[in-house]
């Protein structure tokens, strides 16, 4: 099988505590810039600080509202969660 066509695009990823506005700051330069587009990645602090780790959404920078992820969806772009797994 072949990989989706999005996954050899152009992805956007930057560790930074990004939430639902910046989000959307983000892919409006690229918009404004006519640069492309396809992944955005939401970097380890789309979840809970307290172990690095685990898929437990931090509420105060990016609740994982309908809101939030239907921009990035109706923008036809892939989104993906970064995840580092302190844990083993």
């Amino acid at each position: 099988p072949l990989l989706p066509r999005y996954a050899f695009g152009v992805w956007f990823s930057r560790w930074y505590d990004y939430n639902p506005a910046s989000s959307k700051m983000v892919v409006d330069t690229f918009e404004q810039h006519s640069l492309p587009l396809d992944v955005f990645v939401l970097d380890m602090n789309w979840h809970r600080k307290n172990d690095w780790t685990g898929y437990s959404w931090d509420d105060n920078l990016f609740k994982p509202s309908r809101d939030a992820i239907s921009y990035l969806k109706h923008k036809n772009l892939a989104v993906t969660l970064n995840l580092h797994d302190a844990k083993g």
